[in-house]
């Protein structure tokens, strides 16, 4: 008996030994995604680059995109099926910030002109135009924060909040602090060159762990299964309604 337990001692460690050699100079593994790419495009939005040709700063940026899509509204309210017009507004600036960039690392971006120098975008950083686009079509914007995990745009509409998330353009018709609380929503995904698969220049993000289906998935389920971790931040309110929605310091 003594004997077969040595022979069977030897044995294993030979095993882990063989195991930890081999282990050792394979590479490092990549993630498994869910991705289901898509064949279909969205409709026929430029990418923010087109406007800034010609641009000397992120003024002369916003004024083409917003002539843009004042010579484009009917045309994309029917291709997106809105009719609300400050809904279609929001889309609107919700989508063409996320077309214009993937996701990735990026650096430190202020301006709408860094946006447009840098090859990615993260959820801080889609806000920078989406935000700007939005106050400029006239509309009344706040940003929603949990620090270190999320951050996102919301627009006011008629009367209330709504969340337009720029990271995976996706819409909810309630405000993200609504959804915490579990409330009934709505909502809608917008084309996203991430999962095109005509585009794969746009699945760059997948080194980083970037998982689109994922994250869409939270959005709209936040309060239900996704509770983003985080201390909240809410920003004061800007554009036309500010005055009347912020509270008094």
């Amino acid at each position: 008996m003594a004997r077969q337990y040595w022979r069977m001692l030897v044995v294993c460690l030979f095993i882990l030994m063989t195991v930890t050699v081999v282990t050792a100079q394979e590479p490092t593994a990549i993630p498994e995604f869910t991705l289901v790419f898509d064949a279909q495009p969205g409709p026929d939005v430029p990418m923010l680059d087109e406007f800034a040709l010609n641009a000397a700063d992120d003024a002369e940026i916003v004024a083409n995109v917003v002539a843009y899509y004042q010579a484009n509204a009917e045309r994309l309210a029917l291709l997106w099926r809105e009719d609300n017009p400050t809904r279609l507004a929001g889309i609107f600036a919700m989508y063409i910030s996320h077309i214009s960039r993937p996701y990735g690392s990026t650096p430190l971006t202020v301006t709408l002109t860094d946006y447009i120098s840098n090859d990615n975008a993260h959820c801080g950083t889609y806000i920078i135009p989406q935000q700007q686009i939005a106050i400029a079509l006239g509309l009344t914007t706040r940003t929603i924060e949990f620090v270190g995990e999320h951050a996102w745009l919301e627009v006011y509409v008629d009367d209330h909040w709504e969340l337009f998330d720029a990271t995976t353009n996706t819409w909810i018709n309630r405000a993200g602090l609504e959804l915490l609380e579990g409330v009934v929503r709505q909502y809608r995904y917008f084309y996203t060159p991430m999962l095109d698969i005509n585009r794969p220049d746009a699945r760059l993000h997948l080194i980083e762990g970037y998982d689109m289906p994922r994250l869409r998935e939270r959005m709209p389920l936040m309060g239900i299964t996704y509770f983003p971790p985080g201390e909240l931040a809410v920003s004061r309110v800007y554009g036309p309604l500010a005055d009347q929605l912020n509270e008094p310091p």
